[in-house]
This record gives C-alpha cells, structure tokens and sequence, in this order.
C-alpha cells in the first residue's frame, strides 16, 4: 500500500501538512467504494479555518477535542492538500505529534450527512469539509502526502 502519512512540516511548532483529499475515478475509488473529483463541491469558501481532530472524534480518550487547526487549503492536480496548527499545549497533541513522526497517521476529511451527495457510481458530488483529522485509518489508501511541497 502507498504511504498515506501526514508528514511534520515543522515538528517542534506542531505544524502538519498532506494532502486531505486525493482525486478519484471510477477506476481509483478510496476504501468505501468512492472517490472525489476537482468538481466535487467541497464548501472550501464556508469557512476560514476548520478543526483539526483525532480519528474524527472517535477515539475513547481523547473524544472530540480539538486538537488544532486547518488554515491551509489549496487545490491541485493531485487532490486538496491541508496544513494544520496543532495547538502543542493540548493534552495528547505531543503523543499524536510522534505518531505524526512514526509516519502512522493519515488525513481524513469529515462532513455532514445531510449535507453530502454522491452519485451511483460512487462519485463525490457534494462533501462539504467541515473537519479533517489525523487518523490511523484513512478511507484513503493512496499516496496523500508529497515531498516536493514542504
């Protein structure tokens, strides 16, 4: 499988970065069967920042606390890539951050239900970004990080 790790751009200020969303096609479709496109409705102009979470949230520790911010958010040829603030005073960020380290961590995007649209064949039609998180395991199994960017 292709290394999907989020990679330090900055380890001692906590600053992370990755590609949050990679794009698809019928025949490159993430784990849950489906797949973006650079015409997927993306909501990239609702916020200025989003959330940076844990596992979306899932994690029994750690919960749904915020454990930085998204403040970069630009698209290419490749998909959508993110860069965070993770906030170092937080309880567990310096435990993520060397899982950041160990290259065990990936991005995952999260939106709302009501909000999402995605056609028969799979393809995202509207996934309105309102968290990305560092998880261990992103629907995602391609390359999501590259090193030219840093």
């Amino acid at each position: 499988m292709a290394d999907t790790t989020i990679k330090a751009i900055n380890a001692a200020e906590g600053r992370v970065g990755g590609y949050l969303v990679v794009w698809g096609s019928p025949q490159q479709r993430d784990l849950q069967g489906e797949y973006f496109t650079p015409d997927t409705d993306l909501g990239l102009d609702w916020y200025e920042q989003r959330p940076a979470l844990y596992h979306h949230g899932l994690d029994g520790d750690m919960q749904a606390t915020t454990i930085g911010v998204i403040d970069t958010l630009k698209m290419d040829q490749t998909g959508l890539w993110a860069e965070a603030q993770l906030d170092l005073r937080k309880r567990y960020v310096q435990a993520v951050m060397r899982l950041v380290d160990k290259g065990a961590l990936g991005w995952s995007s999260g939106s709302l239900p009501h909000l999402v649209q995605i056609a028969g064949d799979g393809q995202i039609k509207r996934w309105p970004i309102v968290e990305g998180s560092l998880t261990p395991t992103p629907a995602e199994p391609r390359h999501t990080f590259m090193e030219d960017r840093l």
